[in-house]
């Protein structure tokens, strides 16, 4: 978490598109939402990999950039505090989203 923090102050002052700047401020909030502030506490398992799954859509869009490639298209963050056990996906995963060798 400190890390992640840590590096909103820094690294994303590396980031030229603002667009997938935006997209590493909401994970940041996102993991404070569930690590400090305890959002939607009745599904904890369930956030963690909803933030898990996003930390794998911004590393998916910096990626992106960082290949020249097209970025993920945008979408809406993981909303922390619903009901139900389903894990947060983006509606188009990438290629290697599921590939268990990718060490996500």
């Amino acid at each position: 978490m400190e890390s992640t923090r840590r590096g909103m102050h820094t690294d994303l002052l590396m980031i030229g598109d603002a667009e997938i700047r935006d997209r590493y401020r909401t994970l940041v909030k996102l993991a404070y939402d569930a690590g400090w502030r305890g959002i939607g506490r009745n599904n904890r398992e369930r956030q963690i990999r909803d933030v898990r799954s996003y930390l794998r859509y911004v590393q998916a869009s910096l990626e992106a950039v960082a290949d020249g490639a097209p970025t993920p298209a945008p979408v809406d963050p993981p909303r922390l505090d619903r009901s139900g056990a389903d894990t947060w996906r983006p509606p188009v995963l990438p290629g290697h989203w599921n590939d268990p060798a990718d060490g996500s």
